[in-house]
């Protein structure tokens, strides 16, 4: 191919990977017509030469590198309309810069379909163009804001061999404002193809480092000499390749250098005292002590994790010197500070960078945690008290507030503990709180658990009837009042006794308050109640001991007697025909009534005795009807009368036994 290139006539000088450049049309357009023209004539030579067109060129194979060196056979000088190109200076997309004489800004760009790898049309390169004396280095990693970037891309990731002159066009020619071309040399490297120095770009395994076809990146370092003239200068950063033909895409970048630069080489110095915060328990690490001087003054401060010196021109550089580092994650860091002047000198390395471990991830108490309520002690029982941490867990405590404690506070504990004590009884809400090595403390519980503290046992306050009480009414409820509610489950007839033992039933029971029934008791009896130890109030507090209490019932009432029976008659058998008094009667069975009445309300009968009209009387009843309420009319029926001619007298007699006077009729 390259003697071919020869016999056509084609120069390698006059094979160019780059197109155009802004402000420069009327150069570039004889440039490329007159690159156009020659590669015409060399194809129709080379068509001839090797018979039948059975080579084309606008078909490029594995052969046609881009033009790194002068072993290029044609020229990509067409713009390849499916290409695209992105650049970042200084990590932000974009295609300007300003910068002080002798400062120095990062470029990165990323290439797009410059290649055609689906169509074996395989290999790519990139090229920069700067003004004489701009001088060029690899990149850092920067992390451009270009989308697709790839991180194999960034030169610290592993290409050595940097930046090469490139001496396969004339930059003087297609580009007069930047004179001074170069070209990127993957030599030793996975992406070298070997003498062509050039680079795969189709995903091919331990050739293509990002392993995306079509997909191109680079980045380097420009640095302005010091004493370059203020104003405006043009740099291009191209992707040349293959796609249907040799074709290359570029992009302009205008840098802007300011004034006042001089020649003013000496870096600023970044003072002792530099420090910042560790352990930090939070990724905004506070820094202390940053300070600077300089001959000329200090413009800006930066604090990076890297000690290499950040640009001048990088983002990030702040007017005074910050008090804080913010982190991505948690972990461990060098902070080193950086300090820059007017003309764009960065300070050395700071000979004392500061290690800082950041943890800013708190502990998190297990679900689980739980108490005792109600509690029948201040000690109160805890338990499932657990917790975890990103490093480990170093303090356990308890508080009934939902503000976290610090981590410097008293009453941390080395474990977790079982229990929690409170000064007094009442209502309480517990949280668990866990701290870590670096002093970080666990959010508020979500689950703080609710306890009841309760101390006091339950007593009894009084008793109806009081102890000692005399006279009671026979079966009269018995009243207990205690001086907190109580858990009526425990207040039974088991519980709570009489005796003597008569029938005993509780009756109620709610509250403060129990009533118990007794039935079948004597008068003038003592009965002794005894309220057991097992009886409790609501949180489980039971009497101290059991407590008794005695009291007698009345003794029995004065019987008095009935009164004199009224409105007595004689009847018939039947009960409803009278028997005339004075008459002689063959009857055997008479009845006699009368309204019988009780001083004392007890019932009452009536009592009849019967007696010949010649005897007296003995005072013993013939016959008696039954019981009636006092005041009542009473029926005593007497049978087996054997006189005719008899008399009769009445008297009424309470259920009590007592006896009234008779009376005769």
């Amino acid at each position: 191919m390259k003697k071919a290139v020869a016999e056509a006539g084609i120069h390698p000088e006059e094979c160019s990977e780059l197109a155009a450049v802004q402000s420069q049309e009327g150069i570039i357009g004889n440039v490329r017509g007159r690159v156009r023209m020659n590669l015409v004539a060399s194809l129709v030579m080379v068509l001839l030469f090797t018979g039948f067109f059975a080579t084309s060129y606008f078909l490029p194979n594995a052969d046609a590198w881009p033009s790194k060196f002068d072993s290029c056979s044609s020229c990509h000088s067409q713009v390849d309309p499916d290409a695209t190109i992105t650049t970042a200076i200084n990590g932000a997309v974009g295609t300007s810069v300003t910068v002080a004489p002798g400062g120095s800004f990062e470029v990165d760009w990323k290439v797009t379909k410059v290649t055609n790898a689906a169509g074996g049309q395989v290999g790519v390169g990139v090229e920069i163009a700067l003004p004489t004396g701009w001088t060029l280095a690899k990149g850092t990693v920067n992390s451009p804001a270009i989308s697709g970037w790839n991180a194999v891309w960034d030169a610290a990731d592993g290409v050595p061999a940097g930046w090469a002159t490139a001496n396969s066009y004339s930059t003087a020619t297609e580009y007069p404002s930047s004179p001074v071309g170069y070209t990127i040399s993957y030599d030793t490297t996975a992406w070298d193809t070997g003498s062509r120095n050039a680079a795969y770009d189709n995903a091919t395994a331990g050739k293509d480092l990002d392993g995306i076809a079509d997909n191109m990146g680079a980045d380097a370092i420009v640095t302005v000499p010091a004493g370059t003239a203020a104003g405006t200068y043009t740099i291009v950063v191209l992707g040349v390749g293959h796609d249907t033909s040799k074709s290359h895409v570029e992009q302009a970048i205008t840098v802007t250098v300011s004034s006042g630069g001089g020649g003013d080489t000496t870096k600023p110095v970044v003072s002792a005292g530099f420090a910042a915060t560790t352990p930090s328990l939070s990724k905004v690490i506070p820094v202390s002590g940053f300070a600077a001087t300089d001959n000329t003054g200090v413009t800006g401060y930066i604090i990076t994790t890297s000690s290499t010196a950040p640009l001048s021109g990088a983002a990030g550089w702040t007017a005074s010197a910050p008090t804080s580092y913010t982190v991505a994650a948690d972990g461990s860091y060098t902070l080193y500070p950086w300090a820059k002047d007017a003309a764009g000198n960065v300070s050395a390395v700071y000979a004392s960078p500061v290690a800082v471990f950041v943890d800013s991830t708190k502990p998190v108490v297990s679900a689980g945690f739980a108490a005792t309520t109600p509690s029948l002690s201040r000690t109160i029982t805890v338990s499932g008290f657990a917790a975890t941490d990103a490093n480990s867990v170093t303090g356990y405590m308890i508080t009934t507030s939902s503000t976290a404690p610090l981590a410097g506070d008293a009453g941390w504990l080395g474990t977790a503990p079982t229990n929690y004590t409170v000064a007094s009884d009442g209502s309480f809400t517990l949280y668990p709180w866990a701290k870590d090595t670096y002093g970080n403390v666990s959010a508020v519980y979500g689950s703080p658990v609710a306890v009841v503290v309760d101390t006091v046992k339950p007593t009894v306050s009084s008793t109806v009837p009081v102890n000692g009480a005399t006279g009671t009414t026979l079966n009269g409820a018995v009243t207990l009042n205690f001086s907190e509610n109580v858990n009526c489950t425990t207040v039974t007839t088991s519980t709570v006794t009489i005796s003597p033992a008569v029938t005993w039933t509780r009756t109620s029971c709610s509250g403060t308050q129990a009533v118990f029934t007794p039935s079948g008791q004597a008068n003038s009896t003592s009965y002794t109640v005894t309220v057991g130890a097992a009886v409790a109030d609501t949180a489980g507090n039971t009497l101290a001991a059991s407590y008794p209490f005695s009291y007698t019932t009345s003794a029995p009432a004065p019987n008095n007697a009935p009164g004199v029976p009224a409105s007595l008659v004689q009847y018939k058998s039947d009960g409803t025909t009278v028997l005339t008094k004075g008459l002689y009667t063959n009857l055997t069975t008479l009845v006699f009534k009368g309204t019988v009445t009780d001083p004392d309300s007890d019932t009452v009968q009536l009592d009849i005795e019967l007696a010949d009209v010649t005897a007296g009387f003995t005072g013993t009843p013939t016959c008696s009807s039954t019981l009636v309420a006092s005041g009542s009319t009473a029926a005593a029926t007497c049978n087996g009368i054997t006189n005719g001619r008899f008399k009769w007298q009445a008297r009424a007699t309470d259920s009590k036994g007592a006896n009234g006077s008779w009376t005769q009729y």
